[in-house]
């Protein structure tokens, strides 16, 4: 059967074909991430959670790829753009779907706060700042939490009304918060100001969590970005972790 490109980034190239969703890596993704984006997926699906169903993971012409269930629909995304008069209810939609899934478990999942750690000593920042995120890090409460690690609007997917979460190559078990300052971060980098504002007012509001306490996590979440970001981006998340020492 035929595919049809719907999205291609720098390492991985997404198709449709027929009522699957074919995700195919480059060779230069290593096996085992591809394994264990596929293995977050399931154990999310385990948990209870709105995700695509997995049903293969395999080569095609030499490449490794993740086949899943295609969900139809448009984007949370798009709906936006599409809907302007209903941002508030769209943006409420994904504040509680963010945290649904903070409310699930999967012990299986790696552990946010070494993945923290391990990003904060690659960010390339001087040791002085290095020791004052991990010390911060350390200080903070240690969840066992589902955190998705990329919950934003193009992750989201509504069907009939009913929302499905995609790209689960992030995810880990830690502190909602982490995650939500996380989320904050890159709605602030992506789609600007008001919207990622909006998000924090109302994730704060309904989850009852102290604004404080999430922007306590935001100059870790911003080192953490350091490791792996594009290098336009080092400016945008340097600038969380001036003043730090």
């Amino acid at each position: 059967m035929e595919m049809e490109l719907l999205v291609q980034r720098p390492h991985k190239r997404i198709y449709r074909r027929g009522g699957e969703l074919v995700k195919l890596f480059e060779t230069q993704v290593p096996a085992a991430d591809v394994l264990e984006e596929a293995l977050n997926q399931e154990l999310a699906a385990e948990a209870g959670l709105p995700v695509p169903k997995l049903f293969e993971v395999t080569k095609i012409d030499g490449l490794w790829s993740v086949i899943s269930e295609y969900i139809p629909g448009g984007t949370l995304q798009w709906h936006m753009e599409q809907r302007p008069g209903q941002r508030q209810e769209l943006l409420e939609l994904f504040v509680r779907l963010q945290m649904r899934v903070h409310g699930a478990s999967a012990p299986r999942l790696r552990r946010q706060r070494d993945q923290l750690h391990r990003n904060i000593s690659a960010s390339g920042l001087s040791a002085t700042a290095r020791y004052e995120l991990h010390v911060r890090l350390d200080d903070m409460q240690a969840h066992q939490k589902i955190c998705h690690g990329d919950f934003l609007p193009s992750n989201v997917i509504l069907n009939e009304g009913q929302a499905c979460v995609l790209d689960w190559a992030h995810v880990t078990q830690g502190n909602a918060s982490a995650d939500a300052a996380n989320t904050y971060l890159s709605l602030l980098k992506f789609y600007g100001d008001d919207l990622a504002a909006d998000y924090l007012a109302l994730y704060c509001e309904l989850s009852d969590t102290a604004r404080q306490y999430i922007e306590k996590w935001i100059p870790i979440i911003a080192g953490s970005h350091l490791a792996y970001c594009k290098p336009e981006q080092r400016e945008f998340y340097k600038g969380f972790c001036e003043g730090i020492v």
